[in-house]
């Protein structure tokens, strides 16, 4: 099972911006040194939950100081991209890593919010994504893109830039596996190791049906599936779940987009039809991520026992780690990575 780590990059009052960078660097550098296959980075805009808007500039900085570990986009929120930049970013970003780049696409979440927020309609949502889907993957196996849609038009467009991995660096779907079965992408979603087997069969039942069509899409041999997890170790389990408590709470806060006079909001759902039910996360309290398995908080025992169930039962080969979230300190998130990292890597 390979160990991947995600991050929102939340705003950490208590420190300046840029030794926020700074710390969250070294911290991507250490889980380079340790092993760790992964680090992805969300995309998010106008709230706390994010100091990182820009993934590309924050992904390059991390290029030139890591080695071995694969970086990835989870997800580019593609309504809020020009598909051209997108394609460009994505090949200098693996080339500058040598073929370590992993990217993922998305819509946003909720539907439409933020591109509302930019001036556009969000009934738009769906349209502008896939056709940015198609230009992309179109611009990254072809040397000329030819394209005529709604949104975007290209006529002989060339494409002076290619990517390192060939035909396109490996492609994550958060949340949906019949989506990502259909484009042979990794998938990351939700559920407790007692709902991942079931998740996992259908992925690869679509996935393996979908390979035998034609697509711009490569399907590797290897693919990943697994969930996302929020995870804290302390000294035993009363004081990580205090700790954790209180840490969560401000991560929920995290999600509010400020406005003027001191006042705020929740991301506003645009498409109420879209929604459908997909659980929201800053509607989950404390106690319900904990037992739904979203947050993972105990003594180094606990939450080592935890993984192992979860290598063992789930049918998932990935796990996806939050080791730093609400208001966790660099050192805080540092030693709980490394007991991970020490019982599942080294």
């Amino acid at each position: 099972m390979k160990i991947g780590i995600f991050d929102h990059v939340e705003k950490l009052p208590s420190v300046s911006l840029s030794e926020q960078y700074s710390n969250r660097i070294s911290l991507v550098q250490r889980a380079d040194e340790l092993g760790f296959y992964s680090y992805h980075v969300a995309e998010h805009h106008h709230s706390p939950l994010t100091v990182a808007p820009s993934q590309g500039t924050y992904l390059g900085a991390l290029a030139a100081v890591t080695t071995n570990i694969r970086l990835c986009p989870l997800v580019y929120v593609l309504p809020l991209h020009h598909p051209i930049r997108t394609i460009e970013e994505i090949c200098m970003l693996d080339n500058l890593t040598g073929g370590r780049l992993d990217v993922g696409f998305g819509r946003g979440a909720p539907v439409g919010d933020e591109l509302y927020m930019w001036g556009q309609d969000p009934i738009d949502s769906n349209s502008i994504f896939e056709e940015s889907l198609q230009v992309i993957m179109q611009g990254l196996t072809s040397e000329f893109i030819n394209f005529g849609g709604q949104h975007f038009q290209f006529h002989d467009l060339w494409m002076e830039l290619r990517p390192y991995q060939l035909p396109h660096p490996p492609i994550w779907v958060a949340g949906n596996p019949i989506k990502a079965g259909q484009i042979g992408a990794n998938l990351i979603t939700e559920g407790t190791i007692l709902d991942l087997p079931a998740i996992v069969q259908k992925y690869l039942e679509v996935r393996n049906a979908s390979e035998k069509l034609e697509s711009l899409f490569h399907f590797p041999d290897d693919s990943l599936v697994g969930v996302s997890k929020r995870v804290f170790v302390g000294k035993d389990n009363e004081l990580a779940v205090k700790r954790a408590r209180e840490s969560y709470g401000v991560h929920l806060s995290n999600y509010t987009k400020p406005m003027p006079h001191g006042k705020s909001r929740r991301p506003k759902i645009m498409i109420e039809n879209e929604i459908g039910s997909r659980t929201l996360p800053w509607t989950v309290d404390f106690d319900t991520a904990i037992n739904s398995e979203r947050v993972l908080a105990g003594s180094s025992t606990e939450v080592t026992e935890y993984i192992h169930r979860y290598k063992s039962d789930s049918g998932a080969n990935f796990l996806l780690l939050s080791f730093q979230w609400g208001n966790l300190s660099h050192e805080e998130a540092l030693k709980t990575m490394e007991v991970v990292a020490d019982e599942f890597i080294n």
